[in-house]
């Protein structure tokens, strides 16, 4: 009884402790309708950031949804706290904790644990950041995060490099790992088996556990990767580059813009407007004091929504105890690939210049190459969360049955994939740039509908940042150089 009862309060334990940083689906879902709807709504991010939970997440969301607001500073003030616990609790994490997020990850599921995000959403953020900084008219602070954003690149080859590498050997001896302890767990029951023998009339069958090899490599091969590729070099987000570069451009550092737009064209030749503004950028870097006699705009275009994870479950036998089956869940994630806004946009001028605009970074793409990376560590800890819960739920079996259906319960309910991810960033980023000449220009949609009418002072290159989640919506700024 008091075995019983030791065992009631583990799982009780383990489960209260999962959910301390849990941000259900249903958040998620209330948080994309917030931002779908133009909402300036920030109650739920403050309630998840008050409660110190998944703090990362609900940061860059926030930033995220007072861009939206056109609120700069608010939204850098996010951003900067999700950049410090980047800091202090994933870049410099405390051998100690990474032992322990493995353990929880094991035991109850990976939702468990803070959530840390991707290396292209820490990117991102110092991105957005330039991007908060220069609508502020900040240019100082903007070179600054534009400088750490394409550290942040470099330092993103580095870790796609080694550690993913090293990380694919470490859950490869995990998984050989996992064998040895179920040889173990054998081993014992076999010398239990023997022990009972006498007193059964020398007969006793050890119910043991045997590897269910293909359950193991199902749950490898069911993700079939998405038809979106990655065409980018060592995962860079191309972006970054580009919208650095049009910094640059404009703060008369030509030559480095000149170098970046051209790592931009390494990684898509036939783009037209990056050529367009690598022509500008040689031009004027060529030239001894070079300033613009003609002055432009650009149109950056956040097109429509970024892919999202969703859960798939593998319910099939893991393990086979005898000649019977115990039945097993494995949950994993998969891309969900959501819709494009307009498909392009066009600008125009009175002078019967236009332009549409080109895509300067596919986000799916980069998404799914990141994801791609993780899937097989994913994957592998998604089975020996299983094995293991299985192992625990034959113990406690043995133990008394009525044990057995709490570890039954406990695993199906702890069978969960880790789904968070930055659903605010959008499915491309596009570009398409006209000399603003007598200062009216036109931005229309695919089938001339105008969008928007503005006059620009014509004596100052500027950008329009257009964001447009879904058709019908529309969310606008200028900068002003």
């Amino acid at each position: 009884m008091q075995k019983n009862f030791a065992y009631m309060i583990f799982f009780i334990s383990l489960l209260l402790n999962g959910c301390a940083y849990k941000s259900s689906t249903s958040e998620l879902v209330q948080f994309d309708n917030t931002l779908g709807t133009n909402s300036c709504d920030f109650s739920l991010v403050d309630k998840k950031l008050k409660n110190g939970d998944d703090i990362i997440l609900w940061a860059i969301q926030g930033g995220a949804l007072a861009r939206n607001c056109k609120d700069f500073a608010k939204s850098t003030e996010f951003f900067d706290e999700a950049e410090a616990y980047y800091k202090f609790d994933v870049d410099m994490k405390n051998p100690l904790l990474e032992t322990r997020d493995i353990t929880r990850s094991i035991l109850i599921n990976n939702n468990a644990n803070p959530y840390e995000g991707n290396i292209y959403e820490k990117i991102m953020v110092n991105t957005y950041k330039a991007l908060n900084f220069l609508a502020m008219n900040d240019k100082k602070n903007a070179r600054v995060e534009f400088n750490r954003a394409l550290e942040r690149q470099r330092l993103a080859k580095e870790y796609f490099a080694n550690d993913i590498a090293s990380l694919e050997k470490k859950n490869a001896k995990n998984l050989q790992e996992l064998k040895s302890s179920q040889d173990s767990y054998n081993a014992l029951m076999e010398l239990r088996a023997e022990s009972q023998k006498k007193k059964n009339d020398g007969k006793s069958t050890p119910q043991t556990i045997s590897f269910n090899k293909n359950s193991i490599d199902l749950a490898f091969s069911k993700y079939t990767q998405s038809a979106v590729k990655s065409v980018y070099a060592d995962f860079v987000n191309p972006f970054t580059t580009y919208v650095s570069a049009l910094f640059l451009l404009n703060d008369k550092s030509y030559q480095r813009a000149a170098d970046l737009l051209k790592e931009n064209l390494q990684m898509d030749q036939k783009n037209l407007q990056i050529r367009k503004d690598f022509a500008l950028a040689d031009k004027m870097s060529g030239e001894f004091n070079a300033d613009f006699k003609e002055h432009y705009v650009w149109l950056l275009y956040e097109n429509g929504l970024g892919a999202v994870k969703n859960e798939f479950r593998i319910n099939l036998p893991l393990f086979l105890f005898s000649n019977s089956f115990i039945y097993s869940t494995i949950a994993l994630p998969s891309l969900e690939f959501r819709t494009a806004s307009y498909p392009h946009l066009i600008i125009k001028n009175n002078s019967g210049d236009s332009f549409k605009t080109d895509v300067i970074a596919d986000m799916d793409a980069i998404a799914t190459a990141e994801f791609d990376k993780r899937y097989f560590s994913i994957a592998t800890e998604a089975v020996i969360s299983a094995a293991v819960k299985t192992i625990m739920q034959k113990h406690m079996n043995d133990v008394d049955p009525v044990l057995g259906v709490l570890g039954f319960f406990y695993q199906i309910t702890t069978a969960k994939a880790d789904i968070r991810s930055w659903s605010a960033l959008p499915k491309r980023f596009e570009s398409a740039s006209i000399p603003i000449k007598d200062g009216n220009i036109a931005i229309v949609d695919e089938n001339g509908t105008v969008l928007l009418k503005d006059f620009l002072q014509n004596d100052k290159n500027v950008i329009i940042y257009l964001k447009s989640s879904q058709k019908g919506q529309i969310i606008t700024h200028k900068i002003y150089f």
